[in-house]
Formats: C-alpha cells, structure tokens, sequence
C-alpha cells in the first residue's frame, strides 16, 4: 500500500534539482582553488536552497541574485537561476511539454561552459576537492536533463563523469560526506536494474548496490552539510514507495514537513507516512493543515488538488478501519478528479475495490478494480488493480 504518495517522476527531478543547488556551492565558480566563500554568500545561498524547497520561487532569486557582488557571481548566478527555472516550469506547467523543454534546453546551453571553465581549473588544481564535487555534481545534474531530452550518449558520458568524480573527491578527502549523495543515488539506482539488463549494464557503468546506497543517503542525512536535506528527500521518498519502510521514512518526513509547510508534497507524504504507522490522529491534523491551504488558496496548493486532500482523507479512513467513511470520500475524490491527479482517480477506485474485497463483494471489487484500468497514467494504482483482480485483497 506504498504508493499514491506524490506526484509523478517529474516531482524527483525537481527535488533533484534542489539537491544539486545543496552540493554545488561550496565555492563560485570563479576562482575555484584559492576562493573560499564568505559567511554572508553561504547565508544567501541556504536560504535559497530553502526558499526552493518551499516552493519560493521568487525568494529564491532574489537570494541568489545577491550573489552578483561576490566574486563568481557573474558564473554562479545563471546557473543558479537555471535551476529554479527548471523547476518552477516543471511545477507550474507541467502539461506544457514543449515549454519544459525550452527551460531543459536552455539549462543545458548555460551549463556548458561553466563545465568547460571548471575542467580546464581542475586540470591545474587536480586535488581540489571542492572543485571536484562540484563537477561531479554538475556533471551528474546535466545527465539528468540529457537523460530527460533523450540525449542518451550525452547521459551516459555524465554518468560516468560524475561518479568518477565525486569518487575521487573521496579519494582525496573521506570526509566530504556529502559526495555521498549522489553516489548513494547512484549505488541504489543501478541496484533497481532489471536482472536480466545487469550485466548489460555494469559493463559500461560502475556497479551498484542497494544496502550501500540506502547506507550512503543516510550518513548524508545525519552528517552532511549542504546535502542533508536532499538525503532527506531521497530517504523519504525510496524508503516510503520502494522499500515500505514506513516507520523509518517517518521522522525524515517529519524534518521536511515542519521545515517546508509550503510544499505540498512533503505534507501528503507525511500524512501518508502516520495514517501507514497507524497514527491516525496525526495523520488527520496534517490533513487538516492541507484543507486550510487548499481553502485559503495559497501558492501551489491549487483547486485542482482538492481530489487528492480527499482521496487522502479516505486513505486515513480506511487505515482506521472506517470504510464507510472511507468510500465516502473515495466517492467525492472521483467526482472532484481532473487530469492534473488523474492517478489519484486511479488510486480511489483501486482502494475503494480493496474495501470491498475486505467486506467479501467480489464483484464491486473488480468493477472498482477495472474502473481505475481505464484512467490513463494510473501509474502504480493500476498495477495494485490488477494485482487484486488476479488475487482478492485480504488485507495487510
């Protein structure tokens, strides 16, 4: 019963995004080697991090902007706010497919030749470990954007260029937690892998592992610096949909939540995280906080969502064991759904199906199953339906 937590892959690109911001500014751009950053343009910096993963978007520049007066600001900037465009284009117009590529592309024109300038850098400092985990970062954040525009060749290459990279930067100094991050990413990511495509796979890239990146994410988590809260979202997010982890995703959707009550995602996510642990008191008051944003119209908590805060409030419902409850707001997430949540739609037909299979009417069950089938990009509530038509639910 993992899944139906948050929005579709797009939303870990954009958190992505956000943990590249953490691990690249250690130092500007210019003047890498000698350059060490000031008290003051690391405040700056964090709070752009954090004005980002609230969904600041404004604010955020504004924060990055005011690095113009620090040296390397002319380099650091663009990239930057390359960043935050990315991923409000991706938030805010997520059906516009041709204006998300426009901002990938144009990520990828700014990205180029602040690579090409650290290259040539790192060629006479070689041993320059900020110089190296930022490269590795930023040549793993453009294999994202290949990756996404189907620039396969161009993906590859950065694959390997970053793990390369942020390996050394270990080399040199074990104590950079926070290549880690990437690497964990990295090792987890490749331990998903098909079996049969594996030793495709580990013959033209580093071999990974599942434990080793689950372990790496979580050293970040507790002892990095500027990736602590990408390990976070990381954690939080492998260990509620992948792993069913639930009661250890908890706490680190607990620090998200709290942190960023201006993003949605990490609020549902924690609602998710009580109602699974049985916590549904909990569970209800972050609900709530979601209802009061929703009603109150505040920024990125549209109208449009209302179907998931109700499909939501089901899931809680039907976690305590109140089905009628339950089907109630099932039955209204269905009536309020829209193709912004249309895998929400899919997820309130196949968990109203699930009730009934509890109370023993097969053949609701299979309508209900078969109803969600039909939504187009029902994602992972579909293949719970059709897991449950092969095979009554039974229940935990």
């Amino acid at each position: 019963m993992a899944a139906g937590v948050g929005g579709e892959g797009s939303h870990l690109m954009r958190r992505l995004f956000v943990g590249v911001v953490l691990l690249f500014l250690l130092h500007p751009v210019e003047g890498w080697g000698a350059f060490q950053l000031t008290v003051e343009a690391r405040r700056h910096i964090v709070s752009g991090i954090d004005h980002m993963a609230n969904l600041d978007y404004s604010e955020a520049r504004a924060a990055f902007g005011r690095l113009k007066n620090f040296p390397g600001g002319d380099l650091l900037i663009p990239f930057l706010e390359g960043l935050v465009a990315m991923d409000q284009t991706i938030q805010d117009d997520w059906e516009d497919e041709e204006k998300i590529d426009e901002v990938l592309d144009r990520f990828l024109d700014r990205i180029g030749p602040v690579l090409t300038r650290g290259e040539a850098l790192l060629e006479k400092a070689p041993d320059n470990t900020d110089l190296l985990l930022a490269l590795g970062i930023m040549h793993g954040t453009k294999a994202v954007v290949d990756r996404t525009r189907k620039n396969y060749f161009a993906a590859y290459h950065g694959i390997r260029e970053s793990h390369r990279l942020l390996t050394r930067t270990l080399e040199v100094d074990g104590s950079r937690v926070d290549a880690l991050w990437a690497l964990g990413l990295y090792d987890y990511a490749v331990s998903r892998v098909p079996t049969l495509l594996k030793p495709l796979v580990t013959l033209v890239l580093p071999s990974g592992g599942r434990d080793r990146g689950l372990e790496r994410l979580r050293r970040v988590a507790r002892e990095g610096i500027f990736a602590r809260v990408a390990a976070t979202v990381a954690l939080a997010r492998i260990l509620t949909g992948l792993e069913e982890q639930y009661a250890e995703a908890l706490p680190y959707a607990e620090l998200l939540g709290t942190r960023y009550p201006g993003n949605p995602e990490f609020l549902f996510l924690l609602a998710f995280l009580h109602s699974e642990t049985g916590q549904s008191r909990h569970a209800l008051a972050v609900a709530e906080t979601i209802r009061k944003s929703l009603e109150q119209e505040h920024p990125y908590f549209p109208p449009a969502m209302t179907s998931r805060y109700l499909q939501l409030r089901g899931k809680i419902a039907m976690d305590a064991g109140t089905h009628e409850e339950a089907l109630a707001f099932f039955r209204q997430a269905i009536e309020h759904g829209n193709s912004k949540y249309a895998w929400i739609t899919a997820w309130a037909y196949t968990r109203t199906g699930m009730i009934y299979d509890l109370r023993g009417d097969r053949e609701k069950a299979e309508e209900s199953y078969q109803r969600a089938l039909e939504i187009e990009q029902g994602g992972l509530a579909q293949e719970r339906a059709e897991r449950y038509l092969s095979e009554p639910y039974r229940g935990r």
